[in-house]
């Protein structure tokens, strides 16, 4: 037990240190590349820090525990915008680009084929490619769109350092939330509790701290584009990449539970910040609270 706990402390030191140094390493990573940070955000950022829920599902799938593989995909995109999302706007509202309701509206879009794909009962190795082909095809419309290495004449900094930087942060983050997440499930095995529920929670939130750690720090450095960008491009990765990865290892079955109160209340939040961002770009506090109080909500059905 002072074993776990100790290895749940380190977890949280390396998780802090490493999101502070990866948050300013991605700010003048933007700069350096003439791209927004909101952008470095959907993708650099969110791909570190969704490591973890890969490799967790993927692991989960591998061992035949689809439970925690699809409730670690879907648990963690409603963690992120309903619970983490939800803390950093009551720190401060989150103004952002004017173009990030466009991402948010099409994770909503990608959610729901997930859905429809869940209705047979199964996520197939085919079904599992084609959200990882759309995933790639997300990237390649952000290259197109946004990408414009070759229109910069002179940067500023060391981009090198900065992308070392980027790198060894980003592994710091993945390390520190492996050891919280392994650290958190043992003690909640050893009191009983069952395993769906260890996925759509503790393991859930677990792999979700590199985003709760990147979002705050962003917010707190007033970078909120990093804060959202991280979150909404998170939540992408969860659905198109985790998913489909975990079902290319094994076929993951559906608990019908999934579409009585997780894939609902998932859908939920994204239509509030998809709205949200519409209609005034930000995520102010009573959408904060809303996302909060959905949340618990959530918990409150599951236990």
């Amino acid at each position: 037990m002072m074993l776990e706990i100790a290895l749940f402390a380190a977890g949280l030191v390396l998780l802090i240190k490493g999101s502070d140094l990866f948050v300013e390493a991605a700010s003048r990573t933007a700069k350096d590349f003439g791209v927004s940070e909101f952008v470095i955000a959907l993708v650099l950022a969110s791909i570190a820090t969704t490591l973890p829920e890969v490799t967790v599902s993927a692991i989960a799938a591998y061992g035949g525990n689809s439970d925690i593989a699809l409730g670690n995909a879907i648990g963690s995109a409603l963690a992120n915008i309903a619970l983490i999302l939800g803390i950093s706007a009551m720190i401060m509202p989150l103004k952002v680009d004017k173009t990030a309701w466009e991402n948010s509206l099409f994770l909503f879009g990608v959610t729901c084929y997930a859905g429809l794909i869940m209705l047979d009962g199964v996520i197939s190795r085919f079904d599992g490619l084609t959200l990882i082909l759309i995933y790639f095809g997300f990237l390649y419309y952000l290259y197109k769109k946004h990408m414009t290495l070759e229109e910069i004449t002179e940067r500023e900094g060391n981009p090198r350092r900065d992308a070392l930087i980027l790198i060894g942060s980003g592994l710091m983050v993945v390390v520190g939330a492996r050891l919280v997440v392994s650290s958190a499930v043992t003690l909640a095995e050893a009191l009983g509790i069952p395993e769906a529920v260890i996925g759509l929670t503790l393991v859930s939130i677990g792999t979700s701290l590199p985003e709760l750690s990147n979002s705050l720090t962003a917010t707190l450095k007033k970078i909120p584009n990093i804060s959202v960008g991280n979150i909404i491009g998170a939540d992408i990765l969860d659905i198109l990449m985790v998913l489909g990865v975990a079902s290319l290892i094994r076929p993951i079955r559906v608990d019908r539970t999934f579409f009585s109160v997780a894939l609902p209340l998932t859908l939920l939040v994204m239509v509030i910040l998809t709205v949200s961002l519409r209609l005034n770009s930000r995520v102010g506090r009573r959408t904060a609270a809303l996302f909060l109080m959905i949340y618990a909500f959530f918990l409150y059905l599951l236990y």
